[in-house]
Order: structure tokens, then sequence, then C-alpha cells
């Protein structure tokens, strides 16, 4: 029986979402059209990779229990507690408001290295620097680690 199949686009390219007989994405495929397909995108419905994706906010357990600074020591030791999206936006604010009105908006450090994407608009650093800067600035890096590492300082 052949399913319906609609279009997605990835990173790696556009690929064909075959359906099961209940709706559910169940398999993809290379786009017929695209002469050279990159078979990196044809993974992303595997259990292997549903496995490892991170469904909901999840907020180390100490933390959540007692606040902030909390068990610190215990960090990569302590499980993590999933939480709804509407509770983590909340505590996410109100950690920010938190710093803002304790330390001002100079404690707040608005850089990663590691985040990348594949357009301006989904580019996460800038997203995080537009969100900071309308909270009331931050701290942002200058350079890089490795150019750091490599002046001359006195």
């Amino acid at each position: 029986m052949t399913h319906q199949r609609t279009l997605t686009a990835a990173h790696w390219g556009v690929y064909e979402v075959e359906y099961d007989d209940n709706g559910q994405a169940a398999r993809l495929h290379p786009f017929a059209k695209d002469p050279d397909p990159s078979p990196i995108g044809l993974h992303m419905l595997s259990d292997e990779v549903a496995r490892l994706r991170v469904r909901r906010p999840s907020i180390r357990k100490g933390w959540l229990e007692r606040g902030p600074g909390a068990s610190s020591d215990r960090r990569g030791q302590e499980p993590f507690v999933e939480v709804p999206w509407d509770e983590a936006l909340d505590l996410v604010a109100g950690e920010l408001n938190r710093v803002r009105d304790k330390h001002s908006n100079r404690a707040i450090f608005g850089g990663s290295y590691g985040w990348s994407s594949a357009g301006r608009f989904h580019h996460a650093q800038s997203q995080v620097h537009r969100f900071l800067n309308a909270l009331g600035g931050y701290v942002r890096h200058v350079d890089s680690y490795s150019l750091g590492a490599a002046l001359d300082q006195p």
C-alpha cells in the first residue's frame, strides 16, 4: 500500500515524509528531485535519535527544590527533573529578574561559542543577543577564546 507523503526541509536538505496508516511520520526518503541528496537527515525519525531528543525542559533537581546556588557541588551528578514549558519559562524569567535586580544587567552574560545555524534569523547567538538587549542589556564576548589565548597579554 502506498502511503501519503509530504515534504520537509532540514539542515541537510529536503526529504519526503512517509506516513503510516495512523497518520504518523514513519519514514524519510530522499527528495526525488534532489540530484545529490544527503543521507544524514534520513535518520531523523530513527529510534536512536528519538531516544536522545530533549522533549521537555529539564532542571537540576537541587536547584528546582532549593533555588539558585543549591547543591552547586553536585552539578553533573544530580538528576534533572522535567517541567512543563510554562513553568520553565516562568523560572527563567524569574531568574533573569533576580540577577538583574541584585547585580544589574552587567551580571548577565549573553554568549555561546557552540551554537550555529543555517540562517541569520535562526542563528541562536543573534536571538539571545536580541532578547537580552530587550531586557536592558548584557555582557557579551569579544572575539573568541582562541584569539584571546593568542594575544600577547601584559
